[in-house]
């Protein structure tokens, strides 16, 4: 059973999007509420949506894309939504724009890139939010959930203002616990506020304008990320190690093609990069620490007609949270992963 969203004047409400379009798709009512109710207002637009190469071809009428023509489309991109922020009542001063390298969030949080987390950080001590509104760890995006881990990551646990993500690309908050009514007015504005994003109506008005229905829906979020049951992998820490296995049976495809991303959180952060498809003979399967850009121990590797099952040693330092993800070698042009992100049990 879903409970409505209360937002009131003291509320302070940051919407974090990766691209520039989700902050209308996800969270449009909530802004446009957010404002009526006197709430104060601050939208993250981490990247400029640059990397979007289909959609420019067709509107541009070229096949090369290059450096100069991703920088220009992202500028159109970036002002395609401030004109979207504008009609949802979002001042210029009270949105941020990043510019991260659109589908680079991923690289930039398994480096633990610390200009990236000094950034974030200083954004929320400087805002201060009591609500923070961000794309669900399940979405399938991998710019989506990467956000939600950086965001997590920037936090710390306990974080102490409270959470609802918002799923684009499927995922649990597609069918949330939380929801926001709309009358017809803001149902009009969000649908006006979204079309505003004119490049990405070429191939997706009609997905993107459903998302202006009566209700928009979010998924309550608790302090410490908890494991997602329905998820095809779980893990956890113990003794020293990390213990994941993979579920072949909810999975339903081949996990060879896949690389194993591991995120760790903690006073030390840690990171790991693990290529499923490079055991040897004995189960032995090399380790990559991508901060430090070198080695790492390796992990065993054992398989059963039911799963995979990795064991991968871990330094003995504490962690707050963590979280494992498989996602392709390389993207290319199918950028969507199969699932997002599951947090490990500590």
């Amino acid at each position: 059973m879903s409970a409505e969203l209360e937002l009131g004047p003291r509320d302070r409400v940051l919407v974090v999007a990766p691209h520039p379009d989700d902050e209308s798709i996800g969270a449009g009512g909530v802004l446009q509420q957010a404002r009526t109710r006197g709430a104060a207002v601050r939208v993250v637009v981490l990247t400029d949506g640059d990397n979007n190469p289909w959609p420019q071809r067709w509107i541009e009428k070229r096949w090369h894309i290059g450096a100069p023509e991703r920088a220009r489309w992202g500028a159109r991109r970036r002002a395609e939504a401030q004109s979207a922020l504008a009609l949802l009542g979002v001042a210029r001063d009270d949105a941020e724009f990043f510019g991260l390298p659109d589908l680079g969030l991923t690289p930039l949080l398994m480096r633990a890139d610390s200009a990236l987390q000094t950034r974030l950080r200083g954004t929320l001590a400087a805002f201060a939010p009591s609500l923070i509104v961000l794309p669900a760890l399940s979405d399938r995006h991998p710019d989506h959930n990467a956000a939600h881990v950086l965001l997590r990551v920037a936090l710390g646990v306990p974080a102490a203002p409270r959470l609802i993500a918002f799923a684009v690309h499927g995922g649990a908050a597609a069918d949330g616990d939380r929801y926001l009514a709309l009358d017809d007015a803001e149902r009009a504005t969000k649908r006006a506020a979204i079309e505003a994003h004119g490049t990405q109506m070429v191939f997706s008005h009609r997905r993107f304008v459903a998302f202006a229905n009566p209700r928009e829906f979010f998924q309550q979020l608790t302090p410490q990320p908890q494991p997602d049951p329905a998820h095809p992998l779980a893990a956890r820490c113990a003794a020293g190690t990390l213990e994941l296995t993979l579920d072949l049976a909810r999975w339903h495809a081949s996990w060879r093609g896949q690389r194993l991303l591991l995120v760790l959180d903690g006073p030390t952060p840690l990171r790991r990069e693990l290529d499923l498809g490079v055991a040897d003979a004995a189960g032995t399967l090399p380790a990559l620490d991508p901060v430090a850009a070198a080695p790492a121990p390796s992990a065993t590797l054992r398989i059963d007609a039911a799963a995979v099952h990795v064991t991968l040693p871990l330094p003995p330092h504490t962690w707050t949270q963590g979280f494992v993800k498989l996602a392709r070698r390389e993207p290319g042009w199918q950028v969507f992963d199969r699932c997002g992100w599951q947090p490990v049990a500590i």
